[in-house]
């Protein structure tokens, strides 16, 4: 299916900020195009879904980088140092580098500290809130289905006990026919 021109009017119109003098010519407009037609019917498929789920508190704060978790190490702090000193302190390591030649390990371990740690620590991080929420869901929705069984236990009881009870009240009447019949027939036998 292709994307028409008027996509953009579409999602407009289904949120309702389309102005006024454009929206009855968009209405036309999807009575005769497929693609707008679809588009609309999904943007509020959507809409109704989102509307649909419960709302829950939005987590005040997972982490951000001036938390002190993201601090940077000894290491980094070291080498921003580097980075933002003189030209002859540079040169000076770079004369140092040259001589001593250090093992490529150490630029791995460097780069690691520098990057790769703090990737780490935003991982672990949004992993820790991701299972907070999950649980959180989790607890919700076992409690939501414990109440609804609950519920579902006490409407069964009450109508388990209404059908008792009917019941009883149907074989005193059934009894108290049968008497009746049982009187009655002797008298009409006699009478003949």
């Amino acid at each position: 299916m292709t994307i028409c021109e008027k996509n953009e009017a579409v999602r407009d119109y289904a949120f309702d900020e389309l102005p006024a003098s454009e929206r009855r010519e968009l209405e036309h407009h999807l009575a005769g195009c497929e693609a707008c037609a679809t588009e609309l019917e999904q943007l509020r498929l959507t809409t109704a879904a989102l509307r649909s789920l419960p709302e829950q508190e939005i987590p005040q704060r997972i982490a951000f980088v001036s938390d002190k978790i993201f601090e940077p190490s000894p290491a980094a702090r070291f080498l921003t140092w580097l980075r933002k000193s003189a030209p002859l302190l540079i040169a000076s390591a770079a004369l140092v580098a040259a001589l001593v030649r250090p093992a490529p390990q150490v630029k791995t371990v460097v780069q690691t500290a520098a990057g790769i740690d703090v990737n780490q620590q935003i991982d672990a991080a949004v992993a820790k809130a991701v299972r907070q929420v999950k649980t959180e869901d989790a607890q919700i929705a076992t409690a939501a289905l414990e109440a609804a069984e609950a519920k579902h236990d006490r409407e069964h009881r009450m109508i388990v006990a209404a059908m008792e009870q009917n019941l009883e009240v149907m074989q005193k009447r059934m009894g108290a026919m049968t008497s009746l019949a049982s009187l009655e027939a002797p008298q009409n036998g006699a009478g003949q």
